[in-house]
């Protein structure tokens, strides 16, 4: 256990490292090409950096690299980091030619074809009307489709300055422990491995944020977070944990998932007429400042983040599925 811990630690460490270094000459050249989003959250609307996820892939690609070094499943790492990679191009894609809707949400079901080939993971549901399930091949084109759903939840699921970044830093971390908890070595070690990038890149992406995290990053997040619940066979937690983006998704949805950020008052706060996000319920007719909102966002993640570890903490106690 101790040397799954130092190890876990040393891969958060190496690309916490890596996006701290990279990010500012990252910035440098985004911003050059002219890859580049306004912030409509400042009186003054100032240009920044976009397409920040691009630094948390390399810091990612790093720490995967070098976890050839232990002793895990290479065929699970080389699936999870496929997946990563095709949703960060994705977003990049998207970062640069701006696609629509329609066409976005339907690429994005490229992203998880892997487990179509891979097959890691457990076929086995325990949530299902009928109770706990096995359901064989039939699984695969579920969990491309969770792959994908995430990926959106959590695209659709940002607009402030560290929302996005912090939000998965806060759930990757949580489920990180779950899986530790659990056993699923491959699971822990790609979260904290995403947690330590996003940590790195919380500095630059923080109010006020120096580079906004794209879609090139919210897609990563999801795929990586979605993959790792799916490879570690960490289903409930990882419903548990994700529940505030389930929550977003739905109000988004209902709201015919109309592009909005709020509105900025004369005196530099945010405001919402109406709830469209979940966002949205804490700024609805009622100005807050950006970093409060943000705030609360990431309160709920957390308290969701505790109920999955806490219920981990029970289910292998008990000897459950988690």
């Amino acid at each position: 256990m101790v040397g799954f811990l130092v190890e876990s630690l040393a891969l958060g460490v190496i690309s916490c490292a890596t996006v701290l270094l990279l990010t500012p000459s990252i910035m440098t050249k985004l911003k050059r090409k002219g890859i580049v989003g306004v912030d409509l959250h400042k009186a003054h609307t100032p240009e920044v950096p976009s397409a920040g996820g691009l630094a948390i892939l390399i810091g990612y690609s790093a720490s995967f690299t070098l976890a050839g070094f232990l002793n895990v499943d290479s065929k699970t790492m080389l699936l999870v980091y496929l997946v990563g990679v095709l949703a960060c191009l994705l977003g990049l894609i998207d970062d640069i030619l701006s696609l629509n809707k329609k066409t976005l949400i339907i690429a994005s079901l490229i992203i998880g074809t892997p487990f179509l080939t891979y097959h890691k993971g457990s076929t086995f549901i325990t949530l299902t009307p009928f109770g706990p399930q096995d359901i064989g091949l039939l699984f695969w084109p579920i969990a491309l489709t969770g792959v994908a759903f995430l990926s959106n939840s959590v695209n659709i699921y940002a607009g402030f300055n560290g929302l996005e970044a912090g939000l998965g830093l806060i759930t990757s971390t949580s489920l990180g422990i779950c899986a530790s908890l659990y056993g699923s070595t491959e699971s822990a070690l790609i979260l904290f491995t995403l947690s330590g990038s996003l940590l790195a890149f919380l500095k630059f992406n923080i109010y006020p944020a120096k580079i906004f995290i794209g879609n090139s990053g919210t897609y990563l997040i999801g795929a990586v977070i979605a993959s790792a619940i799916i490879v570690g066979t960490i289903k409930t937690v990882g419903l548990i944990a994700c529940i505030p983006y389930i929550a977003n998704s739905l109000l988004r949805i209902l709201g015919g998932l109309k592009w909005t950020v709020g509105n900025l008052t004369s005196d530099g706060k945010v405001v919402s007429n109406e709830v469209t996000a979940l966002w949205s319920v804490f700024m609805y007719k009622k100005p807050v400042s950006e970093r409060t909102l943000v705030s609360r966002c990431w309160l709920i993640q957390l308290v969701f983040g505790g109920l999955a570890i806490l219920y981990a903490l029970i289910a292998t106690y008990n000897g459950w599925s988690i």
